[in-house]
């Protein structure tokens, strides 16, 4: 016998009738290859993309990006960011101030070498019940190496080589 979740009133939640709040569908993908480029304007990190087509326009998505970044350089190693975006518009920027380039959330260090684990937590809000990609791009201002997954060289080495994972997770959220 199988019981279904119900609320005080005796009211039965589903995916069509859920209570504000409940969490209607997961999707996941994980990137487990390196992705690394030079690119001074956001581009797309492949294989780091995942789609939800929400029950409802009052539905809201929370997005949770983990992502393994490093910046390559020994010198320069300021300008590397990330930018969360749904379909081909961006989401989650900071506010505009002067020639401050706006993005989700950027990479610089004052060491030889940088890298960062990125945690982007993001709950958007996009009226709509067509189908939805979200991704994340990277650019760097200097057109320094950013490289996702990968160790400093990228090394065939147990010692100084690695691969990490990155991923992407959203979830519809009742409205």
């Amino acid at each position: 016998v199988i019981t279904l979740p119900t609320t005080a009133d005796g009211t039965v939640l589903t995916t069509t009738n859920p209570k504000a709040g409940n969490i209607i569908q997961v999707v996941q993908a994980t990137k487990d290859d390196v992705f690394t480029t030079t690119s001074t304007s956001n581009v797309d990190v492949t294989g780091l993309s995942a789609s939800i087509t929400p029950a409802s326009t009052s539905n809201k998505i929370l997005v949770i990006v983990y992502l393994n970044a490093i910046v390559t350089a020994s010198s320069n190693y300021y300008g590397g960011r990330m930018q969360l975006v749904r379909d081909s518009t961006d989401i989650a920027r900071g506010a505009a101030a002067g020639n401050r380039v706006r993005c989700t959330t950027g990479i610089a260090g004052n060491g030889d070498i940088f890298t960062q684990n990125v945690g982007i937590n993001f709950l958007d809000t996009p009226s709509s019940t067509s189908s939805l990609t979200y991704k994340v791009q990277v650019a760097h201002t200097q057109g320094i190496n950013i490289r996702i997954n990968g160790s400093v060289n990228d090394s065939d080495s147990a010692t100084y080589g690695q691969r990490n994972l990155s991923s992407i997770i959203l979830m519809e959220v009742a409205g």
